[in-house]
């Protein structure tokens, strides 16, 4: 027995003395790999913003194709009185009603006349504003809807005392497109999605999709799998949306991701085993997710299919999105692994059993192009009559080759830039103006049918929705009118159309607010590294540093083209010092202009308070990144006053996110979108809790965060 206890105690030490020395040397590590952040370089972050608007005339967006002005007025009437063919009396009443909220009687006495031109194009038309008439010449309802929509905006821009102009006018794209994600976790209510409209229909869109996956909408035969836990759009609403859209002339199209981002559904036991990786995959090597239908088994495009017989009998359209998107464990399953070749198989395989589907009812299928850039071999064997949506949200995304090459391979396509406000809570204004005129800019140049202007949420989804309309607005007046990108006036449109600011401010503050991430240390993919702070919380430098290699590293090995990945190489490699105190000070100076700024539309309180809120959030991620950057090098007493400061702003912005929520969207989703935020203000607490402890407790504990941190970044290197 004494034996016995004496190896026991043998084994103990040596266990103990391993540990000891295991620590020591994580310890040396970390001191190996630890370097000290260098201050940021002292920045005056100006703010300058336009207080009048350069012109009195309206402005009109999209600007179009011919404008000639003249000195002289019409005086728009409360109650039109027009002159027009007989076959279109009621829709010119019923587009008067709808769209511009005003009365409209036939009389061939009336100040408008309306005149069928067979010699214009289908969206073209022709308005003449002179002191005693309105002339409008069109050649499709189409054509009188935009010719109307342009008087619309004279009207509303000139308290109705129109300037008299000629303008001739026709859209450079047939399709112009939003896509609004209604899917991670934030699902508009019916009343927020009229007003979306509206917004669209001003701006001459003629597409809108809603991205569904998972379950926001109300799959009637899924009830049990979304009925306890969401509160998603009803096949009823959709269908009453579908009518509101086509009184604007703007086509409803049906959207599901129909093989990955399956992730809702795959975690449903009834639909576990359709996951091609059962097991699960890391997403760049970090993320654990199981997102993609196994196309080989049949039980999958059964499931699409149940889903899609639910979905399609509420729309009118003709076409079905079905997405087919990044399914980033196709082939990488454990137990079937495959080839890229083989890959590329089963995906043509799947694409086109599915087209035959959505064929056989009656609708034409959409679908976007990234498989097929990492899969050119399949390329001709893609069926024609599906329609390739071609994304990128970069302003350097290589649109012109893609173009290039889906107009050789005589593909029907769109080009679907973005607006680039997801996980950066006020946008990347450059970004998405670069993006744009880049995509439409190709688009047109290789011959692409339409655009599609996506604004996508993320997990979680915080930013508002008037942080969107600057790209919307901006996509539709490419679209329409690309030679008109360098006399675009979007602040000032936003200003005097949109949030009818009399001070001229609030347009051109809503673009300075999307460039804060010039302060940050390099262009992020798809977000502002202030925005992914929010991702990892409180985080030791060190590891934080490997996190984001390890993320560099696999976002390449999404992005095949050569001189996409040195763009970013080129950040990533020559990193600037994070400037925190010139972010603050520049939101500082923005939630000052915010207070003098005077909107005149019913909703004004709602955008002031969505900017001011999303502002707090920028401010809170620069405080987080600060913090993680500094925290180690810096006095307790300075990490006390960051800490304090963030903790008064959780709640503030927590509070406020869930009015401004319930304000615009239904409720499911607002719990999940305040997770990231309610997880800070629990490290907060115990930052600030191991700060008032004694000298030993704090090393100890920061000793601690070294060993991790190593042992980490071992694991990231392995």
């Amino acid at each position: 027995m004494k034996r016995l206890l004496k190896v026991l105690k043998i084994i103990a030490l040596s266990i103990l003395a391993l540990l000891l020395l295991s620590a020591i040397g994580l310890l040396l590590f970390y001191q190996s790999i630890y370097t000290e952040t260098p201050l940021p370089p002292k920045t005056v972050s100006k703010v300058t913003l336009n207080t009048s608007y350069k012109s009195d005339k309206p402005i009109l967006l999209p600007v179009p194709q011919s404008v000639e002005w003249t000195d002289k007025h019409f005086t728009f009437p409360a109650i039109i009185r027009f002159n027009a063919p007989a076959e279109d009396v009621e829709i010119i009443r019923k587009i008067c009603m709808n769209h511009l909220n005003t009365n409209a009687e036939a009389n061939t006495s009336g100040s408008i006349k309306f005149i069928k031109n067979k010699a214009l194009e289908t969206q073209a038309y022709y308005l003449s504003v002179q002191p005693g008439q309105i002339k409008i010449e069109y050649n499709s309802q189409e054509g009188l809807f935009y010719a109307l929509t342009t008087l619309k905006q004279l009207a509303k821009q000139s308290n109705n005392q129109l300037p008299c102009v000629e303008i001739k006018d026709k859209p450079d794209l047939q399709v112009r497109g939003a896509l609004l994600d209604i899917s991670r976790g934030k699902i508009p209510t019916l009343q927020t999605l009229y007003s979306i409209v509206d917004f669209l229909s001003d701006l001459k869109y003629n597409q809108l999709q809603l991205y569904i996956e998972g379950f926001p909408f109300a799959y009637p035969s899924f009830k049990n799998l979304w009925e306890k836990t969401e509160t998603p759009l009803t096949p009823e609403e959709i269908r009453q949306l579908d009518a509101y859209c086509r009184d604007r002339f703007i086509e409803l199209v049906p959207n599901q991701n129909s093989l990955g981002h399956m992730d809702a559904w795959l975690a449903k036991e009834e639909y576990r085993s359709l996951a091609e990786c059962p097991e699960g995959y890391k997403l760049l090597g970090l993320i654990e997710t199981k997102s993609t239908l196994s196309p080989t088994n049949p039980k999958s495009l059964e499931l699409v299919k149940k889903m899609s017989e639910d979905l399609l009998p509420n729309f009118t359209s003709t076409q079905f999105n079905v997405n087919l998107d990044e399914p980033f464990e196709l082939g990488k399953s454990k137990e079937h692994p495959a080839s890229p070749q083989e890959v590329g198989k089963m995906y043509l395989n799947y694409v086109k059993q599915l087209n035959s589907y959505v064929n056989s009812k009656g609708k034409t299928m959409m679908m976007w192009g990234d498989v097929l850039t990492n899969n050119p071999e399949i390329i001709p064997e893609i069926p024609k009559n599906i329609t390739l949506l071609e994304w990128g949200y970069e302003a350097v995304h290589p649109f012109n080759k893609y173009c290039a090459r889906n107009q050789k391979a005589g593909f029907k396509y769109m080009v679907c830039p973005g607006t680039n406000t997801w996980t950066s809570f006020t946008g990347r204004t450059n970004d998405m103006m670069g993006n744009v005129e880049n995509a439409v800019g190709n688009g047109i140049k290789y011959g692409a049918t339409g655009m599609l202007m996506t604004d996508w949420g993320n997990t979680p989804h915080l930013q508002y929705l008037t942080v969107s309309y600057a790209g919307l607005a901006y996509a539709a007046a490419l679209s329409w009118n690309f030679e008109s990108k360098n006399q675009v006036a979007l602040g000032d449109y936003l200003s005097k159309a949109v949030f009818k600011d009399t001070t001229g401010r609030m347009g051109n503050l809503v673009l300075e607010a999307g460039r804060y991430n010039q302060f940050e240390e390099y262009p992020m993919l798809a977000m502002t590294t202030t925005g992914m702070s929010y991702l990892f919380g409180f985080m030791d430098k060190t590891m934080m540093d490997a996190i984001s290699r390890k993320m560099q590293k696999g976002i390449f090995e999404f992005i095949t083209d050569v001189d996409y990945k040195q763009f970013y190489l080129k950040g990533f490699k020559n990193p600037k010092v994070y400037n925190a105190s010139a972010i603050l000070n520049f939101v500082d100076t923005l939630e000052q202009q915010l207070l003098v700024t005077h909107l005149q539309t019913p909703e004004s309180n709602l955008v002031l308070d969505e900017y001011k809120n999303g502002l707090r959030m920028v401010k809170l991620g620069a405080r987080l990144k600060q913090y993680n950057n500094y925290h180690l090098q810096q006095a307790d007493s300075i990490n006390k006053i960051i800490l304090t400061e963030m903790k008064l702003l959780c709640p503030a912005i927590l509070q406020e996110h869930e009015r401004l929520w319930m304000n615009r969207n239904k409720k499911s989703g607002l719990d999940q979108s305040m997770e990231s935020i309610k997880k800070l203000q629990v490290q907060i607490d115990k930052e600030l809790e191991l700060l008032n402890k004694n000298g030993i407790t704090r090393w100890l504990h920061r000793t601690g965060e070294k060993l991790i941190s190593a042992a980490a970044v071992l694991y990231f290197r392995s």
